[in-house]
């Protein structure tokens, strides 16, 4: 049985410890990066040897930046989006893709397993109308999923209508895990493209963000005028 959250305190010390975690990630990932960054705007530098250094990070830098992407995606206050793309920018669209899906998969996780714990006092008026619609679907999950696939969607919510709805672990996580997979493919591929300077690689990511968007758009439609109708 969850506990109510009766003061936001414990809220705050998660959130402040959550925020050393992001700062000290951040800070060393600028300070690794910061140099290279610069350099780009040097028109006298040799910019494909530049390229090759950019990408010359290891393991150490690649575990900040998962670091760093669990720990926006667990914020409710902070969006991944651009940490994801900054992957895909250092180290390729297939490593970034994977460090993405794991980071926001993780990040999203340890929000769920904070709502497996503790409920919310309160239920703001979206929050309602969100839980309301997902218990419409006949199949809840498909709403979930969707839920997760919409960047612009707040993930806080979508994890607290998992736990709301009595999802068994695994079925949460497997929500969680496909749900993510198509922005951390298009935010690595997007970051790739803007590193490699390629306008046909950026209008292809731009376009799986339509695709994306409008799926989603022309379900929850369809979903609307069913009800309308019957």
């Amino acid at each position: 049985m969850r506990r109510k959250l009766k003061h936001k305190r414990l809220i705050y010390v998660l959130c402040l410890v959550d925020l050393i975690i992001l700062i000290a990630a951040f800070g060393f990932v600028f300070h690794d990066y910061i140099g290279q960054l610069l350099a780009f705007w040097d028109p006298d530098v040799d910019r494909q040897l530049l390229k090759t250094v950019f990408r010359d990070h290891g393991i150490k830098d690649a575990f900040f930046l998962l670091l760093l992407t669990i720990t926006t995606a667990a914020i409710p206050v902070f969006s991944s989006s651009v940490v994801c793309i900054f992957n895909g920018a250092c180290f390729g669209p297939c490593i970034g893709f994977l460090m993405n899906l794991c980071g926001t998969s993780l990040g999203n996780l340890c929000m769920w397993l904070f709502f497996t714990r503790y409920d919310l006092p309160k239920r703001s008026q979206k929050l309602e109308e969100f839980i309301a619609e997902i218990e419409q679907h006949r199949q809840k999950i498909y709403g979930i999923l969707a839920g997760y696939m919409m960047p612009m969607f707040p993930s806080f919510i979508v994890n607290y209508v998992s736990v709301h709805l009595k999802l068994s672990v695994s079925t949460a996580i497997s929500c969680i895990v496909i749900g993510m997979v198509p922005t951390s493919f298009i935010y690595a591929f997007g970051g790739n493209a803007i590193f490699e300077g390629s306008k046909t690689l950026a209008i292809g990511a731009l376009a799986g963000f339509v695709i994306l968007f409008s799926v989603v758009f022309i379900y929850r439609k369809w979903r609307k005028q069913r009800k309308n109708n019957a």
